[in-house]
C-alpha cells in the first residue's frame, strides 16, 4: 500500500507551489543579472565622463582660495588651497602602462598637464611668500593659460567620448529589448504553468465532489441502491468518500431498523403510559410529603418566647401573641390544598410577622406590601412566602449588627404575579445560588429538604416549563432578593 503522505492533496499542492517559486527565482535571477550587466555598460560609458567633469570642477574651486591668498595672503585661504591641491593630486589616476586607446592616451597626457599645473601653483605660492611680485604675477598668468588649455582638452575628450558612446547606444538598445522580451516570456510561461496546475487541481477536487453531490441527491430521494463512489488519488478526498460510503450504508441499516421498530411501537407506548402514571403517583406523594415538613426548631423557639413573655408581662400582649401563634399553627397544619388563594397566604404571613416582631422587637424591621384588590383574584402554591421569610431570619442576619430589614412585596407585571422577599443581610455566594436553583428533578430521591429548597422544589414541580419561575439576586454583604414570578395565563401543573 502506498504511503498516504505522497498522495496527499497538501503535499501535491506544496510541490506545485515550490516548482512555481523555483521558476520565479530563476527568472528573477536572470532579470537581475541582465539588468546588472546593462547597468555596467552604462556605468562604463559615463564613469570617465563624470571623472573628467569632477576634475574640472575641482580646478575651478581651486581658483577662489588661490586668488584670495594672492590678494590678502590669508592663512585660511592658504589652508583651503593646500587641501584642494592635495585632493586633486589624489584624484589623478596612476597609469602603470602606456594606454593603447587614443582617448585614454589623451587623458593620460591631460592628467600630466594637471600635475604640472598644480606644481606651477605651488611655485606661485612660494614666490608669494618671498614677496617677488613680478615673478608670481608672471607665473599666475602662465597658470591661467594652462587652466584654459586644460578646460579645452577636457571638453575635447568629453566630445570624443560622447561620439564613441553613440556607437554603443545600439548595443544598449539591443540588450534592453532582449531583457524585456525574456521578461515577457517568463511572465507568460509562469502564468500558463500556474493556470494549468490550477485547472488540474480543481479537476481533482471537483470530480469526486460531483459524485458526492449526485449520491446525496439520490439518497435524498430514498434510493440507497446506488453504487459506492470510487476512490481518487488524493488522501483527504478519499477519506471523505470513504466516510460518505459508510454513511450511506449506516443510514440504510438505520432505516431498516426503524421499520422493524414500528412493529413493537404499540407495546412500547403502552408501557410508557404505565410508567408515566406511576411517576405521577410518586411525584404526588412527594409533594404531600414536602408540605407536611415543619421546622421543629422554630416551633420550640416560638413557644419558649411565648412562655417567657407570659411570665414577664401581664395578659393582653401575651394573649395577642398566643392568638397569632395559634392562628399560625392552624394555618400551617389545617390547610391540605396545594393551591390556595393569595389572601390565605398573606393572612398567615401577617401572623408570622407579628410573632417575629415580638421575638425581635429592636433589631428587625418587617414590611409587607400587598394590594388588597388582588387578594381574592389570584391563587398561588401554599406556604411559599413564610419559608422564605424564615430563611432570612435564620441565615441572613448571622453575626450582623444594626437594623435587619425584610421586605415582602406582591405586585403584578406583564401578566405575571410577582412575589418578592428581600433582606439586607449577608447575601449569598454565586456558587450557593447556582446550587439552590439546580432543578430538583436531578436531586437524589429521598433527600429531605426544608425552607428555601422546599419552596424551590415545589415551584419547579408546579411550573415544569418555566425555569425562571424563581430567581435569586444576591451580593456578598449587600443582601438577597428572592423573586417568584407566576404566569397568570397558565394553569399550574397540579396532580389529580
Amino acid at each position: 500500500m502506498k504511503n498516504p503522505m505522497y498522495n496527499s492533496f497538501r503535499v501535491q499542492m506544496l510541490i506545485t507551489i515550490l516548482g512555481v517559486l523555483l521558476i520565479l527565482f530563476f527568472s528573477a535571477a536572470y532579470i537581475l543579472f541582465s539588468t546588472i550587466r546593462l547597468q555596467k555598460v552604462l556605468d562604463n560609458s559615463f564613469v570617465q565622463q563624470r571623472y573628467l567633469k569632477d576634475m574640472q570642477n575641482h580646478l575651478d574651486e581651486l581658483q577662489i582660495p588661490f586668488l584670495e591668498y594672492l590678494s590678502s595672503k590669508s592663512s585660511n585661504a592658504l589652508s583651503e588651497l593646500l587641501i584642494l591641491s592635495q585632493k586633486i593630486h589624489e584624484a589623478i589616476p596612476v597609469y602603470h602602462s602606456v594606454p593603447t586607446n587614443l582617448v585614454m592616451l589623451h587623458e593620460k597626457e591631460l592628467y600630466e598637464i594637471v600635475r604640472a599645473y598644480l606644481d606651477l601653483a605651488d611655485m606661485v605660492i612660494e614666490e608669494k611668500r618671498g614677496m617677488d611680485i613680478t615673478r608670481y604675477t608672471s607665473l599666475y598668468d602662465e597658470m591661467q593659460v594652462w587652466s584654459a588649455y586644460i578646460h579645452t582638452q577636457i571638453e575635447s575628450i568629453s566630445s570624443t567620448r560622447f561620439a564613441n558612446q553613440l556607437s554603443e547606444y545600439e548595443y544598449f538598445i539591443e540588450t534592453s529589448g532582449r531583457i524585456q522580451f525574456w521578461n515577457l516570456m517568463f511572465i507568460l510561461f509562469i502564468s500558463l504553468f500556474s493556470l494549468l496546475m490550477l485547472i488540474k487541481t480543481v479537476e481533482k477536487i471537483n470530480r469526486p465532489m460531483v459524485n458526492l453531490s449526485n449520491m446525496a441527491a439520490a439518497l435524498s430521494m430514498g434510493n440507497f441502491d446506488v453504487e459506492d463512489i470510487g476512490m481518487t488519488h488524493l488522501y483527504e478526498i478519499d477519506r471523505v468518500v470513504s466516510a460518505f460510503n459508510r454513511m450511506k450504508k449506516d443510514i440504510h441499516t438505520y432505516i431498516e431498523e426503524i421499520k422493524w421498530q414500528r412493529n413493537v411501537e404499540k407495546d412500547y407506548m403502552q408501557e410508557r403510559v404505565r410508567n408515566m402514571k406511576m411517576e405521577h403517583m410518586l411525584r404526588k406523594m412527594e409533594l404531600y410529603t414536602m408540605q407536611a415538613q415543619m421546622n421543629p426548631h422554630f416551633l420550640f423557639n416560638t413557644l419558649n418566647t411565648g412562655i417567657q413573655l407570659a411570665i414577664v408581662e401581664g395578659a393582653e400582649r401575651t394573649g395577642a401573641y398566643m392568638e397569632h401563634l395559634s392562628k399560625l399553627f392552624r394555618h400551617n397544619l389545617r390547610e391540605k390544598n396545594v393551591i390556595v388563594p393569595l389572601r390565605h397566604e398573606i393572612e398567615g404571613l401577617e401572623s408570622y410577622f407579628y410573632i417575629l416582631g415580638v421575638r425581635f422587637p429592636r433589631n428587625l424591621d418587617l414590611v409587607l406590601d400587598c394590594p388588597a384588590e388582588i387578594l381574592d383574584i389570584y391563587h398561588i402554591p401554599a406556604s411559599v412566602l413564610q419559608p422564605l421569610v424564615e430563611n432570612c431570619v435564620v441565615h441572613a442576619f448571622k453575626n450582623r449588627e444594626g437594623i435587619n430589614s425584610i421586605v415582602v412585596r406582591v405586585y403584578c407585571a406583564e401578566n405575571k404575579l410577582c412575589l418578592s422577599v428581600a433582606d439586607n443581610g449577608s447575601g449569598m455566594k454565586e456558587s450557593t445560588v447556582a446550587s439552590l436553583l439546580t432543578n430538583p428533578r436531578t436531586h437524589e430521591s429521598g433527600t429531605k429538604v426544608m425552607g428555601l429548597e422546599n419552596v424551590i422544589q415545589r415551584l419547579y414541580f408546579f411550573f415544569p416549563d418555566d425555569p425562571d419561575v424563581i430567581t435569586i439576586k444576591a451580593k456578598k454583604d449587600e443582601g438577597t432578593e428572592i423573586l417568584i414570578k407566576i404566569d397568570t395565563e397558565k394553569e399550574l401543573c397540579i396532580p389529580s
